[in-house]
């Protein structure tokens, strides 16, 4: 292990494909209400084009040279995908329906396995914990938290829409770690994503742990220079080896 477990007083999470699984198998669920309700609005959508913009807007905080890693505007890249599948604009009322719709589907598929509450049970009694999530949507996370209950475990709650920048951009790490009052070299990062977690973390000059439980839907690939992650395991509850 690369870092003294002694020396640690926080451990921060990473969401999705972290604490609890949001693969393509949720992405899929989420599309399709996504074109449920198009439908009901404009008509039946083109769901491969559908899935092909929704990919692209996942990717798009991550693009340019040097990227700027601004999180998505919601109701700009909505009405933007409106625009693209049918060549209309939405009212103001379809547009808020629209995006009711994709905040219940994401509240009510999001569900965490018992093994994780008794690990963050244990990890709690011994750190800070912190959960930092890129996701456009900072009120779908925590209606989520508390829906699930997950809420409970978390002293500090950072998503990327709340500060208009993703990781692996500094801003997101560095308010977790004032919020947690720790240094970055207290935490332990937990995450799934290469360039986000990875990369973003240990820039930030946090420990990191990679988990590789479940495949993450962005596709960011490594490049000559990166960082490599202080520990990679599979599956969450080795985290009680590490930590505990």
């Amino acid at each position: 292990m690369a870092f003294d477990k002694k020396s640690i007083r926080a451990v921060i999470f990473d969401y999705g494909n972290t604490v609890v699984e949001f693969s393509r198998t949720q992405v899929v669920v989420c599309d399709a209400a996504l074109a449920d309700v198009l439908e009901k609005h404009f008509g039946k959508p083109d769901f491969e084009k559908l899935s092909a913009i929704r990919d692209r807007n996942r990717l798009a905080p991550y693009a340019g040279d040097p990227p700027l890693y601004r999180e998505n505007d919601l109701v700009e890249i909505t009405t933007a995908m409106i625009q693209e599948l049918y060549g209309l604009d939405p009212s103001p009322e379809q547009l808020a329906e629209i995006l009711r719709a994709r905040f219940e589907v994401f509240v009510r598929i999001v569900r965490a396995e018992p093994e994780v509450y008794d690990l963050l049970d244990r990890l709690a009694q011994r750190y800070r914990l912190g959960l930092l999530s890129n996701y456009p949507d900072g009120d779908a996370i925590r209606e989520s938290l508390a829906k699930t209950g997950l809420d409970a475990y978390f002293k500090s709650v950072v998503v990327s829409a709340d500060v208009h920048l993703v990781k692996p951009h500094p801003v997101p790490f560095l308010t977790i770690l004032d919020d947690l009052r720790v240094l970055a070299d207290q935490a332990v990062l937990v995450g799934d994503n290469w360039v986000a977690d990875v990369q973003g973390g240990k820039r930030a000059g946090l420990n990191v742990v990679m988990l590789r439980q479940w495949e993450t839907p962005e596709k960011l690939p490594r490049k000559p220079g990166d960082f490599e992650p202080d520990v990679t395991i599979g599956k969450l509850a080795e985290l009680d080896a590490l930590l505990l």
